[in-house]
């Protein structure tokens, strides 16, 4: 089955990192993954080119340069008419206004992820949001990655009224192979180039924005630090928010132990080189990639219990949640862990099977499978006693 996967650009982000791992297993259920950026290169896609090339995508790049591009909405129609894809699925908004209807007006079925949870918006934000709801759902499918998200969405644009028949809850998932443990009796050691060879180290692997609640990490960092000076907390990934949460650090006199490390596309290898893997979000979150990668790589976390972290996360069995913004209760939790490694690593191994039973990336492609017949067979209902025209 040929998918014609359309994306907003490539970012570091969960959506983007998600379809890499759709596509190393894509095989296995009999899906063929061709990938469309809506934007054009960026600096952070030359970044992530060995993960892509690793998966074996080559991406290509329409050039839009925002949704209401008349010449890049005709070059997107072109292109499927042109490629004729069993289907086309559109991830994130902007690439859901545009390619949900171009699939439809070259008469190809289509499908649409939401891949976060609803929050509050205003004005053309809020605009964009109705539309892409607006669309989706009267798309083949609308798929959204959590019940949480799943909620948010029916509150705030199905109040009072039954859902479409079009929505459904499909999990993410990763490559286990690709996310797991070291095997054998090989030391687990963290990439050498950070420089933090026999240390115990605690690791936020997130864009460094304000909803991702790092602050509140480095506002529990000096309890943690009192108890062990040789641990470190590293944090990987960019953003908006890394002046202030340098600027915090130095206040609360951490600097030395707070690592700020970019960008990386070695996450396994950091992972299992971390002793606990954290994620201290204050609200937003969906269904983060980097706590299923933890569990992947057999690491015990410690997270807030917002959005749909519960779907991944089982706390007393494969981590610890927290309430959201609260420094205190996450120093508490990461001091246990650290207190208890045997704890800890129990902890990781359950995570490593709730992984295999719930978010393998081969159960998510043969869902997404399923959900792909069901739209061709919505659009085409012959299809499989006569292949759709090419």
């Amino acid at each position: 089955m040929r998918v014609l996967t359309v994306l907003d650009a490539f970012r570091l982000g969960g959506a983007e990192t998600l379809i890499a791992q759709l596509a190393r297993v894509a095989a296995t259920a009999d899906l063929e993954l061709e990938v469309l950026s809506l934007h054009g290169p960026s600096e952070e896609r030359s970044k992530l080119a060995p993960m892509l090339a690793n998966a074996g995508l080559q991406p290509q790049y329409l050039g839009a340069t925002r949704t209401a591009d008349p010449a890049a909405f005709n070059r997107l129609l072109r292109h499927i008419r042109s490629s004729k894809p069993d289907v086309v699925h559109a991830h994130l908004e902007m690439a859901m206004t545009m390619a949900l209807p171009a699939a439809r007006l070259a008469g190809r079925p289509a499908v649409a992820t939401f891949h976060h949870v609803h929050r509050p918006l205003e004005g053309r934000a809020a605009a964009r949001e109705r539309l892409a709801v607006e669309v989706a759902t009267r798309s083949e499918g609308a798929i959204f990655v959590s019940h949480a998200s799943l909620a948010s969405f029916a509150e705030r644009y199905r109040r009072g009224r039954p859902l479409p028949a079009s929505w459904s809850v499909v999990h993410n998932g990763i490559d286990l192979g690709y996310f797991s443990p070291v095997r054998g009796r090989r030391m687990v050691t963290m990439p050498a180039d950070l420089g933090l060879t026999g240390r115990r180290v605690v690791t936020i692997v997130a864009a460094l924005r304000d909803f991702k609640g790092i602050i509140h990490a480095v506002q529990a960092w000096p309890t943690v630090v009192s108890r062990y000076p040789d641990a470190r907390l590293l944090l990987v990934g960019t953003g908006t928010e890394e002046a202030s949460l340098r600027r915090e650090a130095s206040y609360r006199q951490v600097t030395d132990s707070v690592v700020f490390a970019g960008m990386r596309t070695d996450i396994p290898d950091v992972l299992r080189g971390s002793e606990i893997v954290v994620l201290p979000s204050i609200y937003g979150e969906n269904l983060p990639t980097v706590l299923m990668e933890a569990g992947g790589c057999a690491r015990a976390v410690v997270a807030s219990d917002v959005g749909g972290i519960r779907d991944i996360v089982s706390h007393e069995e494969t981590g610890l949640l927290v309430p959201p913004g609260d420094s205190p209760a996450l120093a508490s939790a990461i001091l246990r862990l650290l207190d208890e490694p045997a704890l800890a690593r129990q902890y990781g191994s359950c995570g490593r099977l709730r992984m295999q039973r719930l978010f393998d990336a081969h159960l998510w492609a043969a869902n997404l499978h399923a959900v792909y017949e069901r739209a061709i067979y919505a659009r085409h209902p012959l299809w499989g006693t006569a292949k759709v025209s090419r």
